[in-house]
């Protein structure tokens, strides 16, 4: 299948509802596209949950008359207002917002910039594409087989909520960010064509965010489409989150990262105040927008919180330096007891989420990797010329902020340096230092995104230094230098081997560079044929490391253990550890009990040196009561290879 219409249906299903509900609104936003993916989260969540309540099942048809009613209503709503405060509803939902008003480009320079944008994106999405295999290609990292299953649990039981829709999977209700999986669930593909035509279209989706934000936020200039547009060429030089997309399977994060700019701009838009405090119904908005991003994913939330401390504690060291000492110095004090509370809030509440292990390189190797936008991952090398570029023009954006006092610019510089140290404190095993990166799992992958956007924000800054250096009717040389090299760096950078179509084919094809795979195509194949043999009420009982989660999110029989991740309820512990001993003397009594409501109807073994006794036996060992389950109890029903299906006897 080509990969073209997948990715568009969805990128339309990422896009499109939030567009249309900023129209409905009227909202004054330069490049909409780039923002509505916030506001579609926003809306997926509103609907998983009214749904659940009234008791509709979550499905494609459904979703999109939720939508449509919801932007009816809104539209409606907006009129009835403007005909009874029209004037101050023309204030109040002005997209000043402490910025002046959108700048007045003409239809054609607006529809260049736009296309521009999603070019650069349609450009990112089909460089990831190109060695991924096809569309249906199985990603074989190991949390993709955990959302693999949740969009096909949603699927089948039409729940979209945050709470309640992956009840199956946990055992009771429990929050999770599922919008991704809410998406992929209901396209109208395979589950695993869906998840990558959704996880290429956010990645697609991420040049017109950060072009969403650099508009937003960038004082009114001649050259603001050029620099908008190239911002959006930028945003394709990071590899941190197209990594976590293609290689590490992280796709809910990656979502936040699509939101992640367009939050910052909003916190920026909301507390500058050189054109006065903004509207109640635009404040309201962007307060939305943020809300919105962290329901895509709530680590993302914190990088939103590090720019909104920053800028306070800018905002307060302006004041003082322009002579309102003790406003700026309560807003420095705010912003550092605001930095202690964090800490120490990380510290005690989120002390679990430090899941990721130190690089084993030094820390100068380290700081290297970081400022190149370097993953942890071997295969991809460290190369500096991508970033040199925009690294140059982001100093000397930095410089003309703080020599012309621009808060916004000093918050850029200020936000790129916290994101330096948070990515090298997650090397650091120290209290205080794991406190600092606890929020994003101690993963500079996703502290990454920080970075990527302060960077592009200078860099933004500093073109606009070099353009202005000339005079207004002539641009300077420099200026134009500057901007050829940023052209050309995104125009070869998209398209050299090792970047962006290597990580397309690390956990899709080429395995070996990086990765072994949990389930081969030949393992696959024969899941995928046995799985439509089954007759109707089967349930496979497996290592799920061994690949046995695709009998349920692509061959839709029940498993015992539809993810890999660790047993989630008491009564499949016992069953992972003991399932071997029904039958016999030693079986207990809560065995039997924990057997029988699942009631296994067959085996699943994978003895190939992919099995995840072989590959990862650590974890395998979890499930040891199901690899010692005697023969004696099992009756082959076909096998091909390593790879053999048994009807079982549960034996209780």
């Amino acid at each position: 299948m080509s990969s073209v219409l997948p990715v568009l249906c969805g990128a339309v299903l990422l896009g499109a509802p939030g567009y249309l509900m900023l129209c409905a609104l009227d909202v004054r936003l330069r490049l909409r596209w780039g923002w509505a993916p916030a506001v579609t989260v926003l809306l997926t969540v509103v609907l998983g949950a009214l749904f659940r309540v009234l008791g509709i099942r979550w499905t494609l048809l459904s979703a999109v008359i939720g939508i449509v009613l919801l932007v009816a209503l809104a539209a409606v709503v907006r009129l009835a207002l403007q005909r009874r405060t029209a004037r101050r509803l023309t204030t109040s939902t002005s997209t000043s917002v402490g910025v002046p008003a959108p700048q007045d480009w003409s239809r054609g320079t607006a529809a260049a910039v736009t296309g521009a944008s999603i070019l650069s994106g349609a450009l990112v999405a089909a460089s990831a594409a190109r060695r991924m295999g096809g569309i249906s290609t199985l990603n074989g990292s190991f949390d993709s087989f955990f959302h693999l299953s949740a969009a096909a649990f949603i699927r089948e039981r039409g729940d979209a909520s945050f709470t309640t829709a992956l009840s199956d999977i946990y055992g009771e209700p429990t929050f999770y960010p599922v919008v991704f999986d809410d998406l992929v669930a209901i396209l109208p593909f395979d589950v695993i064509t869906a998840a990558n035509a959704m996880m290429l279209a956010m990645l697609a989706a991420i040049p017109p965010a950060v072009a969403a934000m650099v508009v937003g936020v960038s004082r009114p200039a001649r050259s603001a489409p050029l620099l908008v547009a190239l911002s959006a060429g930028a945003a394709t030089l990071f590899l941190s989150t197209p990594a976590m997309a293609l290689v590490m399977g992280l796709w809910p994060i990656v979502l936040g990262v699509v939101c992640l700019p367009p939050a910052i701009a909003a916190v920026l838009m909301l507390t500058d105040r050189r054109h006065g405090a903004p509207g109640v119904g635009t404040a309201a908005g962007l307060v939305l927008i943020v809300i919105g991003t962290a329901l895509a994913h709530p680590s993302v939330l914190f990088s939103v919180a590090v720019v909104a401390g920053l800028r306070l504690l800018a905002g307060g060291i302006e004041r003082m330096l322009g002579g309102g000492r003790l406003r700026g110095l309560i807003e420095v004090c705010a912003a550092l007891a605001a930095a202690v509370l964090f800490v120490a809030g990380s510290h005690v509440l989120l002390s679990g989420m430090a899941l990721t292990k130190p690089s084993l390189d030094g820390v100068g190797s380290v700081l290297g990797e970081i400022l190149l936008d370097s993953p942890r991952i071997p295969a991809v090398p460290a190369l500096l010329w991508p970033m040199a570029a925009l690294w140059i023009l982001a100093m000397i954006g930095a410089a003309a902020a703080v020599r012309s006092r621009e808060v916004l610019g000093a918050t850029a510089a200020l936000g790129l340096l916290a994101s330096l140290m948070l990515g090298v404190a997650t090397q650091i095993d120290h209290p205080l230092a794991v406190a600092l990166v606890n929020p994003w799992y101690g993963a500079r992958e996703r502290i990454a995104p920080l970075m990527m956007c302060m960077l592009v924000l200078l860099m933004a800054r500093g073109l606009l230094a070099l353009l202005e250096s000339g005079g207004r009717r002539r641009r300077s040389l420099p200026g134009a230098l500057a901007v050829g090299a940023v052209v050309v760096t995104v125009l070869i950078a998209l398209v050299t081997p090792q970047r962006l179509p290597l990580m397309g084919s690390l956990a899709y094809t080429a395995y070996g560079v990086q990765l072994t795979p949990y389930v081969t195509s030949e393992e696959r194949s024969f899941i995928e044929r046995t799985a439509q043999e089954l007759p109707e009420g089967s349930v496979v009982l497996a290592d799920p490391l061994d690949g046995a989660t695709l009998y349920w999110s692509v061959g839709g029989v029940e498993t015992v253990f539809p993810t890999m991740s660790r047993p989630l309820t008491r009564e499949k512990t016992l069953i992972a550890h003991y399932a071997h001993r029904a039958g016999t003397d030693e079986a207990s009594v809560e065995l039997c009990r924990a057997l029988e409501p699942v009631g296994p109807t067959h085996l699943y073994r994978d003895t190939s040196e992919a099995s995840g006794q072989r590959i990862n036996p650590e974890d395998s060992e979890r499930w040891r009561g199901v690899h010692d389950i005697p023969e004696s109890r099992l009756t082959l029903v076909d096998a091909s290879g390593p790879y053999a299906l048994y009807e079982l006897d549960p034996a209780c």
